[in-house]
């Protein structure tokens, strides 16, 4: 009798182990099969103050497009010099810039890859009326800084024309695209090349001028392609290669909402306005001038190379030294 207690006592003990047993990696499972909750991933942004920023609006202004997983940092600044120095230091991961300044910087180490197209040619010839080619030999045509992308641009579409730049016509050069509209305004000048939304402003404050020249028409005549991508965004390749997921979603996020400011100028461009410091009324006007897009660096890789080619002609520095190889083009 006291031999079949002892038994019966061992079974009971060895069942209640597998039981544990049991229910200890039932429990392991369990836990492992919860959902883990993980912090969302900071995505610095950088961009230029002014239409290179403006694409970038409806995100500034509307951060939850790019979902709960993605926390987003923007961050405006006032001039390339800035920008160029965050991108060198590293603490940017995605920047809206001119895209010679990309190429030039891919070229310098920084890391950096082309993500996209995201500004068609936003240049314009402003007068008093519309203008050929021939109706500006002998003239005096006023840009910007020497050097920069209007005049570089500007000098080989007066090339590809037929025209020499400082033999068919004179060039005059102001400090910066604002010094330029006021003395268009005035009066003081009356032939010059403009990028929007300056333009839309010129024209507003002094009703004799006009849009004389549309100068990506030329571009497209003697050099091909759907556009001359004067802005890009650009990637750090790190960022990128660590979260190829967001890199996904931002571009889906950027593309909806470039159709929602299509879609809602004016509140699109009442939101845009303090952020990238230009009037709302301005951002309306110049809305389809401004050309704003999203083109993937594979599909935009003839169209920036062809831009690039015409960089390199004018003075390799401006590009880094030398056309970036198929690295600088993220897939």
């Amino acid at each position: 009798m006291q031999r079949s207690v002892i038994v019966f006592l061992l079974i009971v003990a060895a069942i209640a182990s597998v039981s544990a047993t049991g229910s200890s990696e039932a429990g392991a499972e369990n836990e492992q099969a919860q959902p883990v909750d993980r912090a969302p991933v900071v995505l610095r942004i950088g961009t230029l103050r002014g239409p290179t920023a403006v694409g970038m609006a409806p995100l500034m202004a509307q951060p939850d497009r790019l979902g709960p997983e993605i926390d987003p940092q923007f961050t405006v600044y006032g001039t390339p010099d800035l920008l160029v120095s965050q991108i060198l230091a590293g603490v940017l991961d995605i920047v809206a810039l001119p895209t010679n300044l990309a190429a030039n910087l891919y070229n310098r180490q920084s890391g950096l890859q082309l993500l996209a197209a995201s500004g068609g040619g936003v240049l314009y010839l402003v007068s008093d009326r519309a203008l050929g080619w021939e109706d500006i030999r002998g003239r005096t045509v006023h840009t910007l800084a020497r050097g920069a992308t209007p005049d570089i641009l500007f000098q080989a579409l007066a090339r590809a024309s037929g025209l020499e730049p400082g033999i068919d016509f004179d060039l005059r050069y102001s400090a910066d695209q604002t010094e330029l509209a006021q003395q268009l305004i005035a009066g003081h000048v009356d032939l010059a090349v403009l990028p929007e939304p300056f333009v839309t402003r010129v024209i507003g404050a002094n009703p004799d001028l006009r849009v004389a020249m549309d100068l990506g028409e030329t571009y497209r005549e003697h050099f091909g392609g759907e556009t001359y991508p004067m802005t890009a965004l650009a990637v750090s390749r790190s960022f990128a290669e660590q979260h190829a997921t967001v890199l996904e979603t931002f571009a889906a996020a950027y593309i909806d909402g470039l159709d929602w400011f299509r879609a809602n100028r004016e509140q699109g461009a009442a939101e845009a306005a303090e952020r990238v410091s230009i009037p709302a009324p301005v951002i309306v006007s110049a809305f389809d001038r401004l050309n704003l897009l999203y083109i993937p660096a594979a599909t935009a890789r003839d169209d920036v190379h062809r831009l690039l080619e015409i960089f390199h002609d004018f003075n390799p520095r401006s590009i880094g030294g030398s056309l970036p190889d198929d690295g600088f083009y993220r897939r």
